[in-house]
């Protein structure tokens, strides 16, 4: 590493340690430039200063750097050097001229570059190439020239360890080759294969080939024989595979140096350690199978996981799929008994780490991204001790995990994501433990595969930070973590494609939200966050690509956390609007998803808000106009409350609560012109029904001219009336438009009042409607509700986190799953939950849920995620009549905890309750 951080223009930098000599060619850092080194001088303590011939283009962090002036963050972001020309042996793939297929120049492109273009065949290619022949007297295009087979056709020198053994007997020893490296240069040649299924005697000849028969036949090695016995010969050491101090340059082919086996694994491979990887990929345990074309881009070979040339981009062996289809093709290195390859304290410049299990990466500096599949955090853990920066890549860390496994004890810094968790291969329970973060546009990122909720599935699942320490950007902005979520399968291409390509507008399988799933954050510390930089340790719906916001109500579970330097107003962010209503694929129908409306934090211990209590959201677009047409009329959100939660068991209606955010306007109105008469020759205006096929006045039901009209729609010129404003004997009467004068129109008004409102009025608490046609039960005096969103009283609004405060609140999700056979293809949404303290039938808060975004063609999963408080009364209506089986999930609650949930059924049923499958009532 660099001792002594070096500014740009500089011609010498000091290291803490180092074996270089004159002549040797270094790279720094990320790779960003090479030099040669001119002049060697040691300065003691092992520390040696060395001299470019050229100056430095770029400045450097040494181990004298500290981040945010945290005298704990010293030297971790310092950059490193490495030995990349100047070992004693080269080795070298050669970039042998090919086929006359690329371009001369920038401005001389051959037509030939990508392949035959389209409509050109052989033939006509074979054509134009003779034509240049006789025109020219050279068999090509005079804008192709012939490519580099390592730069520009991608092959490389191939290096593999492979059996052999005799073909006539099968009692003679077998053998295995041996790959011992030291102190070489591997020019664009380090596609390496240790166990490899090419044998003599064996491949090609056996159709179908069938290596690893052919090597069971024969029960002895050359160093197991019991010849050596018999010839009184000590007992022979195994081999073993040796790869260390060296440097593997692929920067003209971009290849793979891979550790896997799709052959047998006959002895074991030592540490592969102190080397440097300068482009490329390393492969552990599965290839790093880069494809040309993009740095990022990954290919697993799942069909043919004995096929070693899957890219020729990689020349790469094995994958983690090996169990595809039958035993027999399960790699056999997974076997536990075998001890798993070691990648220790080397240099990975701008080389993409793709490391399975159960492989071991420690002491590593990387910076290029890490595809880690990860493993449990056992002491000790599989990835250790490294330290990653990748900035150009999308995350330095992407988690593939399943199961409990996670990342530990490791340093990430200058990442737009530090830790990523998103494609799984099953089941996902991920953590991340002892991990330091620093500088990063987002520290940690979860959202990854969780239980099927579709398929009626309420496994419990979490996430775990602990004893982590996430430290914002140089410059204060950045987001410690993101509202960690879960899917049941992922929204777009598999890994690692979701990261290169994003997701798709088609989902994979039947993807749905999961049921139960929370996170829990422990003993961490977020440092030097600042609002006023962007910087914030909590961000709650921001920065998910491609997500409909249906699983933001996973909640957080806080304790012993640490703020230094993060002034409150830089700890929670949820200014993120809601999104993605709308009828089409990974939208939500009629209104916003429900997810950001239901967010939830509980801090355990008081580390959060000095007390315990949660963090609940603020109520969203509720008074807002609706994003469509409703044919109902329903202007806002507030008018999808159910209707029988709206009227009484008479059919009059309970008024909305005033006092409230609401709009105004909003309706179809006219009013009667003075200039206009009725067929009688008074002023004012007919009121006209149909009848025989004409329009027909109604004697003594006209209006008189100025008076008000409401109106339901405008047809053909026609003003149909509504009959709660004008009466019931107007209902079928129309009204000429050509006679009015239009004063208010849905279109002219962004905030409308509801249509309910607009009706009936708004009232105080314990009041009853003016209009006529409201309620005169008492148990049904308005309003319906009092505030909307989730319960909050005792609650204050935070500004600075666009979210209520709730000192010593209970709240807990509420999960409603329609349980019914139809509960894909029927809609009983919107649901609410009105929650209030007063055991009542209405009055408190009011809560409107439109269920999951639409996953796949035609089905919507009807299970609700609200937002509850234990000890209250919580009130379900359904806007269609109720399911014939309902379950209901109280979350991450204690079991001494509870609360009263009231369903409306509208008519006398037999209810019988389960509870843990034992019948109840």
């Amino acid at each position: 590493r660099i001792a002594s951080s070096v500014a740009a223009g500089a011609s010498s930098m000091q290291l803490e340690e180092g074996d270089l000599r004159v002549g040797d060619t270094v790279v720094i850092d990320r790779g960003l430039e090479t030099r040669e080194i001119s002049a060697v001088q040691p300065l003691g303590g092992g520390k040696i200063d060395i001299t470019f011939t050229e100056p430095l283009e770029n400045s450097y962090r040494g181990t004298d750097h500290v981040h945010l002036g945290r005298e704990q963050t010293r030297g971790l972001m310092a950059a490193s050097v490495g030995l990349v020309d100047g070992h004693t042996v080269v080795v070298e793939g050669e970039d042998t001229p090919g086929v006359p297929m690329c371009s001369v120049n920038e401005t001389k492109v051959c037509p030939y570059q990508d392949g035959m273009p389209e409509g050109v065949n052989l033939h006509d290619f074979a054509k134009e190439i003779r034509h240049y022949l006789e025109t020219t007297g050279s068999p090509n295009h005079p804008n192709c020239r012939p490519c580099g087979a390592v730069s520009e056709m991608h092959y490389t020198g191939y290096i593999i360890a492979m059996a052999h053994f005799n073909r006539g007997s099968d009692k003679c020893p077998k053998d295995h080759g041996k790959i011992q490296v030291s102190g070489v240069t591997f020019n664009h040649a380090s596609s390496m294969h240790l166990y490899h299924d090419y044998a003599g005697g064996n491949y090609p000849h056996d159709v179908p080939k069938d290596f690893k028969s052919a090597w069971a036949r024969r029960p002895y090695t050359w160093w197991s024989d019991p010849i050596w016995a018999e010839l009184e010969v000590s007992e022979l050491s195994s081999p073993s595979h040796k790869i260390v101090k060296s440097s593997f340059n692929n920067t003209f082919s971009g290849n793979a140096f891979a550790l896997a086996t799709s052959g047998v694994h006959v002895f074991p491979t030592l540490p592969v350690a102190g080397n440097v990887i300068f482009r490329g990929g390393v492969g552990l345990n599965g290839a790093a199978r880069r494809q040309w074309s993009s740095p990022l881009t990954f290919d697993v070979d799942v069909m043919l996981p004995m096929n070693d040339n899957a890219f020729t981009a990689t020349q790469g062996v094995g994958s983690p799929n090996d169990e595809y289809n039958a035993p027999q093709h399960r790699e056999k290195f997974v076997n536990a008994a075998l001890e798993p390859f070691v990648l220790q304290d080397n240099f990975l410049v701008r080389a993409h780490l793709t490391a399975l299990s159960p492989m071991v990466v420690r002491g590593n500096i990387i910076t290029a991204s890490v595809r880690l599949q990860g493993g449990p955090l056992a002491n000790p853990a599989p990835f250790v001790h490294n330290v990653i920066n990748a900035p150009d890549d999308p995350a330095c860390i992407f988690m593939m995990s399943s199961g409990d496994h996670g990342v530990s004890d490791n340093v990430v810094f200058g990442c737009r994501v530090g830790i990523g968790f998103r494609q799984s291969g099953g089941l996902a329970e991920g953590a991340v433990r002892r991990m330091r973060i620093l500088d990063c546009d987002i520290g940690i990122q979860y959202f990854a595969r969780g239980p099927d909720g579709m398929r009626h599935d309420s496994t419990p699942t979490k996430f775990v930070v602990s004893d982590t320490v996430l430290y914002a950007k140089s410059n204060r902005g950045g987001i410690g973590m993101t509202n960690p979520k879960v899917h049941s399968h992922m929204l777009g291409e598999p890994a690692p494609d979701w990261w290169t390509a994003g997701a798709r507008s088609f989902t994979l399988g039947h993807s749905s939200i999961s049921i139960d799933f929370h996170s829990e954050v422990a003993r961490t510390t977020f440092a030097g966050y600042e609002k006023a930089a962007g910087g914030v340790a909590f961000a709650m719906g921001e920065a998910a690509p491609a997500d409909t916001s249906d699983a933001d109500f996973h909640p957080l579970i806080l304790s012993s956390l640490t703020f230094d330097g993060v002034a409150e107003d830089s700890r929670i962010r949820a200014s993120a609007p809601t999104k993605a209503s709308g009828m089409d694929l990974r939208q939500c129908l009629q209104i916003d998803c429900d997810g950001l409306r239901n967010m939830l934090l509980v801090d355990t211990d008081g580390s959060l808000l000095s007390q315990p209590g949660t963090v609940v959201p603020r109520p969203q677009k509720f008074f807002d106009k609706l994003s469509y047409i409703d044919p109902f009329g329903a202007s806002t959100m507030e008018d999808l409350i159910p209707f029988p939660q709206r009227y009484d068991r008479f059919g009059r209606a309970i008024p909305f609560p005033a006092g409230v955010d609401h709009g105004t306007g909003g309706g179809l109105e006219y009013v009667c012109n003075q200039q206009s008469f009725t067929a009688e020759g008074v002023a004012g205006c007919d009121v006209l029904f149909m009848g025989a096929g004409v329009w027909v006045p109604q004697p003594g039901l006209a209006l008189g001219a100025g008076d008000r009209i409401v109106a339901i729609r405008n047809d053909g010129g026609m003003v149909r009336l509504d009959p709660l404003h004008h009466g019931w004997a107007l209902a079928a009467g129309w009204v000429r438009a050509a006679d009015c004068n239009l004063t208010q129109d849905p279109a002219w008004t962004e905030k409308p009042e509801s249509q309910h409102a607009r009706r009936y009025g708004r009232v105080e608490v314990g009041q009853f409607g003016a209009h006529p046609n409201a309620s005169r039960v008492d148990a049904t005096k308005g309003p319906v509700y009092t505030v909307p969103g989730v319960w909050r009283k005792g609650c204050t609004f935070d500004s600075d986190w666009s979210a209520y405060r709730c000192p010593n609140a209970k709240h807990r999700p509420l999960v409603i799953e329609v349980m019914d056979f139809s509960h894909l293809d029927r809609r009983w949404a919107p649901v609410t939950v009105e929650v209030n303290d007063k055991w009542a039938p209405q009055g408190g808060a009011m809560n409107v849920l439109t269920g999951p975004a639409m996953m796949w063609p035609g089905k919507r999963l009807q299970t609700f995620h609200a937002l509850g408080h234990a000890g209250m009364r919580h009130n379900i209506y359904f806007s269609a009549d109720p399911p014939k089986h309902l379950r209901l999930h109280m979350l991450n609650a204690d079991r001494a905890e509870g609360m009263v949930v009231c369903i409306y059924y509208g008519v006398p049923n037999s209810v019988v309750a389960y509870v843990d499958g034992k019948r109840k009532a």
